[in-house]
């Protein structure tokens, strides 16, 4: 099986063991825990996956340009002064077969897994919109695709891994998800003229998902599913947009670097363990309304700013139906989810 012969140390929570090589201390090999972390290549996803190494986590980072993985790996490392164990490996997560691809061959390598940190993604800008471009090989839309569904699918493929080591999920998600329309779940397999982003679609889904997967599998698996807003981040998903519009962002927006400190606490803190999703957010103030869930003056670092997510997002109906439609467009690609209350099954 598996996640059969497991014996690293739990997530390490708020204080963790030191390792070898990444905290001065001398744990074997064996006990550093173990983080996935998606689109590390620039970004919260680069600057949560070196925080998470110097907190002494192992971390495979997945990342659609192979061309760049060395130079990410030498510039985290410089960045962080880290000595870590530290994979690159190939991930399009425009392609379920590369999704496919990519958790197994972490199977083949490890037995268990701490933390999946599913962050990389699109927005409106940067996704293909060009009739032609708007579906992936899988018939399903880029954008929806990359930040959801390969992202579910990647999920459920390393969930006896995570369950091994009664692990974590943490979605990047965002506030645009409160704008998003449920009757456009449909969309995602279909081309739209003129072009109609399902970016907030693609958000509220994670969220919603979130929720389904701790109600199927929370229990019965020990793993914890939640969910950050990091608000806005002057980042590299913006690179779509105008020069003079990236400088002016870059201006009031917090950087990614300290985006991630919230993203690297809501993976290691105490309150996320063995409890129903959190919704958590990157500014300050944000539980008092949700426009400071996009901004505030003064950003949440390292502390827990929870808030409630949508409605829709918190309706058990719709992700039940969004779990559904997702099933069911993995098996027009050919991929078959079984679960018999037990054993998971993705073939």
């Amino acid at each position: 099986a598996q996640g059969a012969g497991h014996q690293r140390a739990p997530l390490p929570l708020d204080h963790p063991t030191p390792t070898s090589g990444l905290a001065g201390g001398t744990a074997p090999l064996a006990m550093r825990p173990l983080a996935v972390v998606t689109g590390a290549s620039t970004g919260i996803g680069f600057h949560a996956a070196g925080q998470l190494a110097n907190q002494g986590f192992d971390i495979i980072l997945g990342c659609r340009n192979m061309a760049r993985g060395k130079e990410v790996l030498r510039s985290m490392k410089d960045w962080y002064n880290l000595e870590a164990r530290t994979e690159f490996c190939e991930l399009d997560l425009a392609s379920f077969a590369s999704v496919k691809a990519f958790a197994d061959g972490i199977a083949s390598r490890h037995t268990s897994l701490d933390l999946l940190v599913c962050n990389a993604g699109l927005n409106a800008a940067s996704a293909p919109q060009e009739p032609e471009r708007q579906l992936s090989e899988d018939g399903v839309d880029v954008l929806y695709q990359t930040n959801f569904l390969s992202h579910l699918l990647l999920a459920l493929l390393l969930l006896p891994l995570l369950r091994a080591a009664r692990g974590r999920m943490v979605s990047v998600t965002s506030v645009v998800h409160r704008a998003a329309e449920r009757e456009h779940l449909g969309l995602a397999r279909m081309v739209r003229k003129p072009y109609r982003s399902l970016y907030g679609l693609s958000k509220l889904a994670q969220i919603a998902t979130s929720n389904e997967l701790h109600r199927r599998f929370g229990t019965t698996y020990g793993v914890d599913f939640h969910t950050v807003n990091p608000g806005g981040v002057h980042t590299d998903i913006w690179r779509g947009y105008p020069w003079w519009q990236r400088l002016a962002l870059g201006t009031v927006l917090m950087d990614s670097e300290t985006a991630a400190e919230t993203v690297v606490r809501a993976c290691t803190c105490e309150e996320g363990r063995s409890t129903k999703p959190k919704y958590w957010n990157g500014y300050q103030l944000a539980g008092r309304s949700c426009v400071f869930e996009y901004w505030s003056p003064f950003p949440a670092r390292k502390r827990l700013v929870e808030s409630l997510p949508s409605a829709d997002a918190r309706d058990p109906a719709l992700a039940s139906e969004v779990w559904e439609e997702s099933m069911a467009t993995l098996k027009a690609s050919g991929i078959n989810v079984s679960y018999d209350g037990t054993e998971l099954q993705v073939v």
